[in-house]
């Protein structure tokens, strides 16, 4: 099912509306947010948070890692 969620990076100003498969995995999701930031092409480790902070499994689906419609998530670089 498709869901839309609200990102931030925790290198950019900007919330971005990502509508996406729920199958997809955590670390798709993070990669995807990331690509249309200020520095798509900079390297690291991405960590996913929830609205509460709570760091997500990044092979988890989103389903699996309890995003649903509207949610809030963070992705942070490094």
């Amino acid at each position: 099912m498709r869901i839309y969620l609200f990102g931030y990076a925790s290198d950019d100003f900007l919330a971005r509306v990502v509508v996406t498969p729920d199958e997809r995995t955590v670390a798709q999701l993070a990669r995807q947010l990331v690509s249309w930031g200020w520095a798509p092409e900079r390297n690291g480790p991405l960590t996913v948070r929830d609205e509460r902070g709570a760091a997500l499994d990044p092979e988890s689906t989103i389903a699996a890692a309890g995003l649903g419609n509207g949610d809030v998530f963070t992705v942070e670089r490094g």
